[in-house]
């Protein structure tokens, strides 16, 4: 009874101070837009007492918190816009919304960083990066271009197997893990002519937003990271014209308003004119080849009231390029997104989309007697609804999400009757995926939390044939026991799960806060290609009865601390992430074309880990950004059969583990029309197997193998320089740039894979394959009026 008692006591006392404290406190909530689009600026941060209190908007722009009645200095800051000092007396609850201007002097603004220094530290929410369009701009451009790809490689965790290769590699992920969105639609194909160009054209792009942890509930699919890619706002005060000319290609983008604040026009193309390159290299193969691409984007928004708007966006670009004459590849992205965003009140918002991709590709043959076709393709049709309910100190959002998926594995026909090419038609893969999900954003004195749970759902559908093997042999042609046949939309198998995500932030002080994070997530459609790098003729599956979900399971714990009153941002994180059913290939597997492509696969257990350290300097004349990872990543294979044993069992490196990855970026502000930037990079060389012997059968020369990965390829470095210049012009309706760069700066034959060449009888000799062995100028004149 003591204890009952003491207990009652005790909790009477908390709740009568709880509601003392709260009756002391006022609210003030409001929102934060761009001054001149009227659109919301996701991330901005607001602050008080000399920073040592603030929060975050939201999504929607949106900002709320309690404080004490008195007067104070309310600091508004975000990337890329000027900062806004306000002085308030609050003596009761009130409502503020702030309208933020652009900061036109932007040389001095390299960092990428999630949202601000207050973010960055008060913020739940780690492993995520925002980069702003303008500090992107800061970084040596490839070929005349900034690049979002590229830019996004310069941060700590991030890799790319090797020059020329397109796709990320996130925190020892393959490039077939991470979910890529323009404006809410898939994009697999993400980059131009090689992987030098990314499929998002600097002149369209609002915001781009990198989750490799911390990955928000409302996002599912894919295990290692979300890139979320967002255009800009179409509705402006006035026509606007941007655009830029370049040795490599050429850009011209139009906004112009229809009815002024209320509806707004988006449209813009890009396309290259890169053959002339390759007529004047030296190699009469290449003299003989061809090589192009183009984008189109296109956006259309209506602000239906203060607290509706719609929006209908597209995508289309391509590429096609060909060697000598023989062979055309031609391949690309389609995607659509409609979207709507209604803010009910102070308290309630919601936003829906609708969302079509269609990414394909196709291979011309134009031989003697053997011309073909080969069509590969995949289609997403998309809808997801979010509700958001913002309470004092707390968040919430909850929701569903459908996806709907028609794969095409490959399609080859003969292009004429002459052909001796037969037709081979894959049967097409059917699935679709549901997703429920919560999440909350709540704090409790020093202490924030970010509370998600995600329920995933994955139905493989008919029309499908099933192969169901042997049990206690391989699986292989020869084991097939029987083919269970499915009609169209009849249910083969289905899969599913909770995918709980947690990280909770410890602010130690007001410059240094420690976070810890957890997440769950499964991935149903799976990327099959045993090359490191991105090609036209890869294919994607969706999980069956012999495929199943890869599952990954991440934890990750960081440090972040400010220097000299925030002159300098730094932070340590470190992780450490498995994969279930991780997918590898058996010895010499055939995947092109294959209707049998389970026999050449090996599921096992992945694992990586690693280190990641960034330093950065936001202002002065000098600024940039130093990062350093280190980070490894392995396979396991798990089959009990002789083919499906690699490396004797043992643990070995996937071909995108490179150890020690160091960046650096520098930005030094000559005066106010010049500039000067720098940008070097360092890393170890990727994975290779290599012939270590040969022997002879008859006349028949076999060359024997290393066990899988177990040597590289030479480490990779390269520097990267480039030169600003903001033309001068007294009309400030017109705005001018001259951007010349240098890349690869010291002509280094960085080697994108080693090949090997019979030496008549000796040990075969290695050779090193560079994709650009040579400085590569550039110069390029933006526009904008």
């Amino acid at each position: 009874m003591k204890r009952l008692y003491s207990l009652t006591i005790f909790l009477f006392f908390t709740i009568t101070y709880s509601f003392a404290y709260q009756a002391s406190q006022l609210r003030v909530f409001g929102k934060i837009t761009d001054k001149n689009t009227k659109e919301a600026i996701v991330g901005a941060s607001i602050s008080w007492n000399k920073g040592r209190e603030g929060v975050v908007a939201d999504v929607n722009g949106e900002f709320s918190f309690s404080i004490e009645k008195g007067s104070y200095e309310l600091i508004i800051s975000a990337v890329g816009k000027k900062t806004i000092k306000k002085k308030v007396k609050i003596d009761q609850s009130l409502v503020l919304n702030f309208q933020m201007k652009d900061d036109v002097q932007q040389l001095s603004e390299v960092t990428v960083r999630s949202s601000g220094d207050v973010s960055s530290l008060k913020s739940a929410s780690m492993g995520i990066e925002r980069l702003s369009i303008k500090s992107i701009k800061q970084i040596p451009p490839m070929m005349g271009e900034v690049d979002v790809i590229k830019s996004i490689i310069t941060l700590p965790g991030i890799s790319s197997v090797g020059e020329g290769s397109g796709g990320i590699n996130v925190r020892g992920g393959s490039v077939g893990q991470n979910l890529v969105l323009l404006d809410g639609a898939p994009i697999f194909f993400t980059s131009h002519l090689f992987g030098f160009f990314s499929v998002f054209n600097q002149d369209v792009i609002d915001n781009v937003t990198l989750y490799k942890a911390s990955v928000p509930a409302q996002y599912g699919g894919r295990i290692s990271s979300v890139l979320s890619v967002e255009t800009q706002n179409p509705i402006k005060d006035s026509l606007t014209v941007s655009g830029g000319v370049g040795l490599i290609s050429s850009r011209l983008t139009l906004q112009s308003p229809i009815v002024k604040d209320k509806l707004g026009l988006l449209i813009s193309a890009r396309s290259t004119y890169s053959d002339w390159l390759l007529k004047v290299a030296n190699n009469a193969q290449l003299n003989n080849s061809s090589a192009s691409f183009y984008d189109l984007n296109s956006k259309i928004t209506w602000r239906m009231g203060d607290k509706s708007k719609l929006s209908l966006s597209a995508y289309q670009g391509a590429d096609e390029f060909a060697f000598s004459s023989d062979t055309t590849y031609r391949y690309g992205n389609l995607s659509s997104t409609l979207s709507y965003q209604y803010e009910f009140n102070n308290v309630f918002n919601i936003s829906s989309l609708i969302s079509y991709s269609n990414n394909f590709s196709n291979v011309y043959g134009n031989y003697s007697n053997q011309d073909f076709l080969l069509e590969i393709g995949s289609e997403n049709m998309a809808g997801k609804l979010v509700v958001g309910v913002d309470l004092d100190k707390q968040y919430f959002e909850l929701g569903l999400e459908f996806n709907k998926y028609q794969l095409n594995p490959g399609d080859l026909r003969p292009t004429n009757n002459e052909s001796i090419i037969s037709n081979v038609n894959l049967q097409t893969d059917n699935g679709q995926e549901w997703g429920f999900f919560i999440e909350d954003n709540f704090e409790f004195n020093k202490l924030k939390f970010i509370a998600g749970l995600r329920y995933s759902l994955f139905q493989k559908t008919g029309p499908f044939t099933s192969f169901i093997f042997e049990e206690g042999n391989t699986r292989s042609i020869n084991t097939i026991l029987r083919e269970d046949l499915y009609k169209d939309g009849e249910i083969v198998i289905s899969y599913g799960g909770f995918e709980p995500r947690f990280s909770m932030n410890y602010e130690i002080d007001n410059v240094q806060s420690l976070k810890l994070g957890y997440q769950r997530t499964r991935q149903y459609m799976h990327l099959i290609a045993n090359n490191a790098a991105i090609v036209p003729t890869d294919v994607y599956r969706l999980s069956n009865s012999n495929i199943k979900p890869q599952i990954g399971d991440q934890i990750s714990l960081g440090y972040f601390r400010n220097f000299n009153d925030k002159l300098f941002q730094s932070s340590f994180e470190v992780y450490y992430k498995t994969v279930q059913n991780s997918i590898d290939y058996k010895d010499g597997a055939n995947l092109l074309l294959n209707n049998y492509i389970e026999t050449e696969l090996i599921n096992g257990l992945g694992n990586s880990y690693g280190a990641e350290v960034s330093i950065s300097k936001s202002s002065g004349d000098l600024s940039g950004r130093l990062s350093y990872t280190y980070s490894r990543s392995f396979f396991q294979s798990k089959g009990i059969y002789e083919n499906e044993i690699i490396n004797n069992g043992e643990a070995y490196p996937t071909y995108f583990d490179k150890p020690h990855d160091l960046t650096s970026i520098l930005t030094y502000v000559l005066s106010d029309k010049w500039s000067l930037s720098a940008n070097f990079t360092y890393s170890t060389g990727r994975p290779v197997s290599i012939p270590i012997s040969r022997y002879e059968v008859g006349e028949i020369a076999i060359a024997e193998f290393s066990e899988r990965n177990q040597y590289r390829i030479p480490d990779y470095h390269r520097l990267d320089l480039s030169l600003n210049f903001d033309s001068p012009n007294n009309n400030k309706k017109i705005q001018s740039s001259w951007t010349i760069g240098l890349y690869n700066v010291y002509g280094r034959k960085n080697p994108f894979s080693v090949f090997f060449r019979d030496q008549n009888g000796a040990p075969p000799q290695a050779y090193r394959l560079a994709i650009l062995g040579i400085p590569f100028p550039s110069v390029t004149y933006n526009f904008k009026f």
